[in-house]
């Protein structure tokens, strides 16, 4: 069946939300509509759409090459139509693809899980010029026991003709979260705190590591690090539930932060400057398969919220990058932009400065909350 139908079977599961009396209704509140335009300091730029609801997240983006590359198209959504319906589990289906050229690649996925927390769910990815073709199925099962959360799920994985046991496992409270899982190519592992909610303009720091291992599988890949910042969270990236996406792996399927295996996708990581207030940072690590290691520093930090500025003064932020190798040697950057929301209005900017490259790169999002 070709993707275009399963991406219109998929809105066709949203479409309650077409007579469901507008925004406050269970398939639009607490959604949003986010754009985002990206331009990069090679040049090449990005630009991403987003319907993010209860019911349906899905959009597209393209990545513009302006060095002879070629384009990327990618578009995709995961719906989950029994949103209404808990008495009968809950369903989520998801379909993506990334165009390149004469290279398509296709992802389809989903679980369906019953009110006791039970769940079964499979997938495939098709790439027409790789035989990095991946299938997979899993069964899974999440509770609570007193303050503790937990999703544990077990799954088999062909790839390239090789087949895999895997599984994770995620444990969370109010404050705590780590996870671990393995899906024969690679593993991954979470550990996340966010500190209690002290209420508005209150610090509140949170803070997340990372790690998945590529190396382990018949593709001998990159290992990532990544570990993210804030003092001010509020809700988003570092929040648990937001996490789970990351934490569960591509085959997790979970609706709260949708991901999958390919890659781009719609479903965009927010920035460094975005993720809380007052002081937010991130760092990357990569070690590539031929050793050479790759990280990059991001900073923001807000003078205005610092000082207890209530005014528009509050959504300037100022901050320092730091990328090794810049190419070959270290390059830093500095950075500076406006994140704010007003009323259901949020909107960011950021232009950076790298100085040993002598290059800009400009950054501006629009997001309306539904």
């Amino acid at each position: 069946m070709p993707l275009k139908i399963l991406l219109f079977t998929l809105l066709m599961a949203a479409q309650p939300c077409l007579y469901a009396g507008g925004i406050d209704s269970p398939y639009f509140k607490g959604g949003k509509l986010d754009a985002f335009y990206d331009r990069k300091d090679n040049g090449d730029f990005q630009v991403n759409s987003i319907l993010w609801t209860p019911i349906f997240k899905g959009g597209h983006g393209v990545q513009v090459s302006e060095t002879g590359g070629q384009d990327i198209n990618y578009f995709g959504g995961f719906a989950r139509p029994l949103l209404t319906r808990p008495e009968l589990g809950d369903l989520i289906l998801g379909a993506q693809e990334v165009l390149q050229g004469d290279s398509k690649q296709t992802e389809v996925q989903g679980e369906y899980r019953l009110p006791s927390g039970l769940g079964f769910g499979g997938g495939f990815v098709d790439r027409n010029l790789s035989n990095q073709d991946i299938k997979f199925a899993k069964i899974s099962y999440r509770n609570e026991w007193q303050s503790i959360k937990y999703i544990v799920s077990t799954q088999w994985q062909s790839f390239q003709g090789q087949d895999d046991p895997g599984g994770y496992l995620a444990l969370y409270s109010k404050q705590l979260m780590a996870s671990w899982g393995s899906d024969g190519e690679q593993w991954r592992s979470t550990v996340g705190y966010v500190a209690p909610d002290q209420g508005a303009n209150k610090l509140r720091p949170a803070i997340e590591m990372f790690y998945v291992d590529n190396t382990i599988g018949k593709v001998n890949g990159s290992k990532d690090m990544m570990v993210t910042g804030s003092l001010g969270f509020r809700k988003g990236f570092l929040g648990h539930e937001a996490r789970l996406g990351r934490a569960m792996g591509p085959t997790g399927v979970e609706f709260a932060n949708p991901l999958g295996f390919l890659n781009p996708n719609f479903n965009r990581r927010l920035t460094a400057w975005e993720v809380g207030d007052f002081v937010n940072f991130r760092f990357i690590h990569k070690t590539l398969p031929n050793s050479i290691r790759e990280e990059t520093l991001e900073t923001a930090l807000y003078p205005g919220q610092l000082l207890g500025t209530d005014s528009l003064v509050s959504a300037l932020f100022v901050g320092v990058g730091i990328t090794s190798p810049n190419p070959g040697q270290n390059g830093v950057s500095g950075l500076l932009g406006y994140h704010k929301r007003i009323d259901n209005i949020e909107s960011s900017f950021r232009v950076q400065h790298d100085f040993d490259r002598d290059d800009t790169s400009l950054f501006f999002s629009l997001i309306h909350w539904l």
